[in-house]
């Protein structure tokens, strides 16, 4: 039987994206520029001419490629400097959903064109009661979980390229948490076998399930002077975008 480590992963809580979009502040009258350092909660925002005041009530469109109408955010001027090219911070109030639904999807839809090419691995599943057969050469070393933790959470971007992917453009959210055991190689890289178990109507998804563990099986693994040691993660599968609650 395999030796079995449970390792705690966080998922992200809110979404960065490094990324520079033309936006217009509207303001009593309008003002181009572009934004920058964007989050779910708000956004940094350079203008050609002067900044709104700290607390007004504006209006942010956003260019977003791919789209063929802007997409307008309701936010307040947390904090401005101001300059030749003015700079504010805003905080999203109203419409930044839809915004942050059409970055992820246009992010991650990049690599889900990666994910699909390798929608199933040649890294088997492998049976968890299985006796393991012992190298007695192999010393007693294990892996270091806060290592091995860093490696899967490298993983995660993958992993939504998956679920966006199985998604489409339904807009559905697929609930639940998914299991993922890992029979890691000593040797390191590519490891020994990865399970999935997916959650309620997920389950039959055979595609998103084959896509996961491609995406678990690529992580850059660490070796170790020791057995092969299973390693077990739980996350929720998709766990959206959580509204930023006005102060």
């Amino acid at each position: 039987m395999h030796a079995a480590l449970e390792l705690a992963t966080n998922r992200r809580s809110s979404e960065r994206f490094d990324i520079v979009l033309p936006v217009t502040a509207i303001d009593g009258s309008e003002s181009r520029g572009s934004s920058s350092n964007l989050s779910e909660g708000g956004a940094c925002i350079e203008l050609e001419g002067a900044a709104p005041k700290v607390g007004d009530s504006i209006q942010v469109r956003f260019a977003v490629p791919g789209s063929a109408e802007p997409v307008e955010v309701e936010a307040e001027v947390r904090w401005a400097q101001p300059g030749a090219r003015s700079m504010f911070g805003v905080m999203f109030r109203r419409g930044h959903q839809r915004l942050v639904a059409l970055l992820v999807a246009g992010i991650l839809g990049g690599a889900a064109g990666t994910a699909n090419a390798a929608t199933s691995t040649t890294v088997p599943t492998f049976d968890p009661n299985e006796d393991v057969v012992m190298d007695m050469d192999a010393g007693g070393e294990r892996p270091d979980k806060q290592r091995i933790v860093e490696v899967f959470s490298r993983q995660y971007d993958a992993i939504d390229a998956c679920v966006v992917d199985s998604k489409g453009d339904k807009g559905r959210t697929l609930e639940g948490e998914a299991h993922v055991a890992v029979l890691l190689n000593p040797k390191g890289a590519t490891p020994l076998g990865v399970n999935t178990e997916l959650p309620g109507g997920s389950k039959k998804d055979r595609e998103l399930r084959e896509c996961l563990r491609a995406a678990v099986a690529t992580a850059d693994y660490p070796s170790y002077d020791g057995p092969p040691i299973v390693v077990e993660f739980d996350f929720e599968l998709d766990p959206g975008f959580e509204e930023v609650p006005a102060e």
